[in-house]
C-alpha cells in the first residue's frame, strides 16, 4: 500500500464531497435533458409529450378499477334475504369489540 504524503484526510473528504456534488449536478442535468427531449414544441406553439409504458399501464389499471362495481351484489342480495326472513342476527358484543378496535386503530386513548 502506498501512502501519498501530499494528501490529507481533509482533502479526501473535500474531494468526496466535490465528487458527490458533481454527480448530483450531472443527474440534474441528465434529468432536465430527458425532460426536454420528452416534450417537443410544435411550430404552432402546442406541446407534444410522450407517455411512458409504465404510465400507460397505470392508466389501464385505473380504468379497470373504475369500471368494476363498488358493490358486491351477491353479498347484498344474501343479506337482504336474511333480513327479510328475520334470520340475520347481529351480535352486540361483536359490534362493541369492533367499535373499540376501530377507535384504538385511529389513535384513540
Amino acid at each position: 500500500m502506498r501512502v501519498n504524503p501530499n494528501s490529507s484526510p481533509i482533502q479526501s473528504t473535500n474531494t468526496a464531497e466535490s465528487q458527490a456534488a458533481k454527480k448530483s449536478e450531472r443527474l440534474k442535468h441528465d434529468h432536465n435533458e430527458a425532460r426536454a427531449r420528452s416534450v417537443e414544441t410544435t411550430s404552432n406553439g402546442s406541446a407534444n409529450a410522450e407517455i411512458s409504458s409504465r404510465a400507460k399501464e397505470m392508466a389501464a389499471a385505473k380504468q379497470v378499477a373504475s369500471d368494476s362495481p363498488d358493490v358486491r351484489e351477491a353479498k347484498i342480495a344474501a343479506l337482504r334475504e336474511q333480513i327479510a326472513s328475520k334470520k340475520y342476527n347481529v351480535s352486540a358484543d361483536a359490534i362493541a369489540d369492533r367499535l373499540v378496535d376501530d377507535h384504538l386503530k385511529m389513535g384513540g386513548a
